[in-house]
């Protein structure tokens, strides 16, 4: 069997929002006790990543390209705080973060990017976009930290967040952290 490449199919904020994010992620990180979102760049995933063995690279490049296409930039709101429990298997697992309006053109380029179905990691096709501020690592008791903190602390986190999506990114697993791999821009206006 051939070694395959992982990949996530994210946007990544622009830099002046990704840093004020990534401020508030390193406190909810830090009162939570958990430190797996930290591994990735401020972003939202855009669709299920993609599993692709090595010597397809290429190939899988190519032909998400052709899926994507052409679209131009637009606006990204989030709504709110998105504080879940969910269930990976056996595991029941937590979830902190910021909840991302369910605007046309994020759903449209989410139903575009699936349609690019070779070497789909998963069968996950419910798109729920968010900013993950902790997850993974967040227990149940970290989970309730974060709560009370936010409770006790109401002006303590940016009450939200917009910006352009001008960006898809496929990034990849280096070590500890992920990398980027390839990046398509949006047309500009």
């Amino acid at each position: 069997m051939s070694a395959s490449i992982r990949f996530i199919i994210i946007t990544v904020l622009p830099d002046d929002v990704a840093r004020r994010f990534d401020s508030a992620r390193r406190l909810v990180c830090e009162v939570g006790r958990s430190r797996a979102s930290l591994a990735y760049p401020p972003h939202v995933t855009l669709r299920t990543g993609a599993l692709v063995p090595v010597e397809h690279v290429s190939a899988f490049l190519e032909g998400f390209s052709e899926a994507l296409g052409a679209w131009d930039p637009f606006s990204v709101t989030t709504d709110g705080f998105l504080l879940p429990g969910y269930q990976d298997g056996e595991v029941r697992k937590y979830l902190a973060g910021y909840r991302v309006r369910q605007d046309p053109p994020i759903m449209s380029l989410n139903t575009r990017l699936l349609r690019f179905e070779k070497w789909r990691a998963s069968n996950r096709l419910v798109f729920e976009p968010h900013l993950t501020l902790a997850f993974d690592d967040l227990t149940e008791e970290g989970m309730q930290r974060v709560r009370l903190w936010l409770d006790e602390n109401p002006n303590g986190l940016p009450t939200g967040f917009q910006w352009s999506c001008d960006n898809v990114c496929l990034y990849r697993p280096q070590g500890d952290s992920w990398s980027l791999h390839a990046e398509w821009k949006a047309r500009r206006l």
